[in-house]
């Protein structure tokens, strides 16, 4: 593989990771840096996969090596990072049993009133 090609993905990678920080802002410098330290490898490692799944991003050009591996850093990140604040917060989970519940009729709203 040229080297051009790995610089594209490289770069990429970077701009696809920078466009998440500005999604989802890091909660820390060390997450901030964690990021854009492995954020080559996702889009090198990552990026045939993405040209496989959508079809625009296919071509062997540089401009589409790029585009997959941005797509590739920004997706990887954001999704990651996205999901570990869901994890890390109860109120988020609570929130939505609560629905499914009322939905089922047996929430909170739905309680009988109490017998006097």
């Amino acid at each position: 593989m040229d080297l051009s090609i790995w610089a594209a993905k490289f770069f990429g990678a970077v701009v696809g990771v920078l466009i998440s920080m500005v999604m989802v802002a890091p909660k820390s410098t060390a997450n901030g840096l964690y990021r854009i330290l492995l954020a080559p490898v996702a889009g090198v490692i990552f990026a045939p996969g993405v040209q496989g799944i959508f079809w625009f991003l296919q071509g062997s050009t540089l401009e589409h090596y790029m585009a997959a591996s941005c797509f590739a850093g920004f997706s990887a990140w954001f999704v990651l990072e996205f999901t570990a604040r869901m994890l890390s917060s109860d109120e988020w989970l609570t929130r939505l049993l609560e629905e499914v519940l009322r939905l089922k009729g047996k929430g909170p709203t739905d309680k009988a009133p109490p017998s006097a």
